[in-house]
């Protein structure tokens, strides 16, 4: 004997089959994105040199360095570096120094190898900041990727008094 299954049982046995539907994914929670913390100052040494007409000085450490050349003709260049890519390839950066009393950036550009450079004429503006960096302070590289320490810059002493008098005769202003 065959019995006939009501129809309503029919359909619970249906439901019953289905699978239910997921949940709609929560979504996940992220950390915020970490800032990295600038890089620690580092401290630099002088170096100087005068062939003819071109008076070079240097600010070194190994994580970044300045040079500064006045001459031949009545400019300074400023050439700025930090070998473990710290500056960005081809951007607009700003040099900035901060000393006792005296506070001044010059705008730059770094180039494919990520050497920034800038220029000032040997002026009474260019000159008066060649005079605070050999007064020390900090030099500091700003701009967008720019990950650059601070450098540093200590008081050039007597031989950065010696180096300034070639930038002075560049100048017109010494014997």
């Amino acid at each position: 004997m065959i019995r006939a299954v009501p129809p309503l049982l029919v359909l619970l046995g249906l439901a019953a089959c289905q699978v239910a539907p997921s949940p709609a994914p929560r979504p996940v929670a992220r950390a915020p994105a970490r800032v990295a913390p600038p890089p620690a100052p580092v401290d630099g040494a002088w170096s100087f040199s005068i062939l003819a007409d071109r008076c070079t000085a240097r600010v070194a450490h190994r994580d970044m360095a300045l040079a500064v050349t006045a001459g031949p003709a009545q400019r300074a260049s400023f050439t700025l570096t930090a070998p473990n890519r710290g500056l960005p390839a081809r951007r607009a950066l700003r040099i900035g120094f901060q000393g006792d009393g005296s506070r001044w950036q010059v705008p730059g550009r770094t180039d494919a190898r990520r050497t920034a450079t800038a220029s000032l004429p040997l002026d009474g503006t260019g000159t008066a900041r060649i005079q605070d960096l050999l007064g020390g302070g900090t030099l500091t590289a700003s701009g967008s990727g720019v990950s650059a320490p601070a450098l540093t810059v200590p008081d050039a002493g007597v031989a950065g008094r010696d180096w300034y008098g070639c930038v002075a005769k560049l100048n017109g202003d010494g014997g």
